[in-house]
């Protein structure tokens, strides 16, 4: 992408590698015709959610600067390092970029990323943090907190998550900072991967219209939106074959209690190794995988929401 005037890409320092290789960020800003707000958006924090870092390019890359109201900052790849690695951690120091901020400018590669990223959030008056599921499985939410909730709801996702954001992340530190936020996740895995990134962008120029960044009306979603307030991440603790009962185009679907969702086998013997079972009465597919994939002990095996604690969106902010 050329520069000019209502687009350009800046380079920013972080710091130099033991190889002598420096690490620094792309930051893109596109300038709208017209003064407003400013909209932060990140992706790529954790380096195997390829599908975040696309989503953000193709983002930027659908926004006419013509129409834009205020600017759009954005960071694809927050983490290079973990990106470069194709990892959720950075490899170098360990850490887990989206647990460590506001960082350090006098630490770690990590803590570095983190104080850079958070000095590029400061500026923000709306930020999304873009996510996805990493190299075996698939996800579809988005986070929904008090302080973004317009956005949550304009971006379309039919199920949400309301939580307090983790400690440490972007996102809580831009909700203490009182910057409305919200995390998309979507795809993951090289599962349908187009229909994901386009709603990606669909969803984020709809949030963008909803704020009044981009002319029009924003379109809320046909169906009413699921909020989950119970997320239970169900982990292999053994390594070997996954082999899944529900896949991707079982994400959002509700299976009772105590259905058998998967299995890990040993790959050598064959034998049954550990299984998973629906946890509660009416089991959300919020994150699952493929009939067959690799994993290790301590991995993503399948995200699923209390749906016997679920409401909607409207009746979940009644008050």
């Amino acid at each position: 992408m050329s520069n000019n005037e209502n687009r350009t890409i800046e380079y920013i320092p972080v710091t130099t590698m033991a190889s002598g290789h420096r690490v620094e960020l792309a930051v893109h800003r596109l300038t709208g015709a017209t003064a407003g707000p400013t909209m932060v958006m990140f992706g790529g924090i954790h380096g195997d959610e390829a599908n975040a870092v696309e989503s953000v390019r193709r983002i930027v890359e659908a926004i006419n600067v013509t129409d834009l109201t205020g600017m759009i900052v954005a960071v694809p790849v927050a983490n290079p390092v973990a990106y470069e690695t194709m990892t959720r951690h950075s490899v170098q120091d360990g850490l887990n970029l989206n647990r460590i901020f506001p960082g350090d400018r006098n630490g770690s590669i990590t803590e570095q990323l983190a104080a850079v990223l958070a000095g590029i959030q400061a500026g923000a008056d709306y930020f999304i943090d873009f996510h996805s599921s990493g190299l075996y499985s698939t996800v579809d939410y988005a986070y929904v907190h008090d302080n973004g909730r317009q956005m949550s709801e304009a971006y379309g996702t039919p199920l949400l998550y309301h939580h307090d954001s983790y400690p440490g992340s972007s996102t809580e530190m831009a909700l203490s900072a009182g910057i409305p936020a919200m995390v998309s996740e979507l795809g993951g895995g090289g599962q349908s991967t187009t229909a994901f990134l386009d709603r990606a962008v669909a969803g984020t120029l709809n949030v963008l219209r909803s704020i009044g960044m981009l002319p029009g009306t924003a379109v809320l979603p046909a169906k009413e939106q699921t909020v989950m307030t119970t997320l239970s991440t169900l982990r292999p603790t053994r390594g070997g074959a996954f082999i899944s009962n529900y896949g991707p185009e079982t994400l959002g679907s509700t299976i009772p209690k105590g259905t058998l969702m998967g299995r890990v086998i040993n790959p050598h013997t064959f034998e049954v190794e550990e299984e998973f079972f629906a946890p509660y009465q009416d089991t959300i597919m919020v994150l699952t995988r493929e009939e067959y994939s690799r994993c290790a002990p301590g991995d993503y095996g399948f995200m699923v929401g209390d749906g016997s604690t679920a409401t909607t969106l409207a009746k979940e902010f009644a008050s």
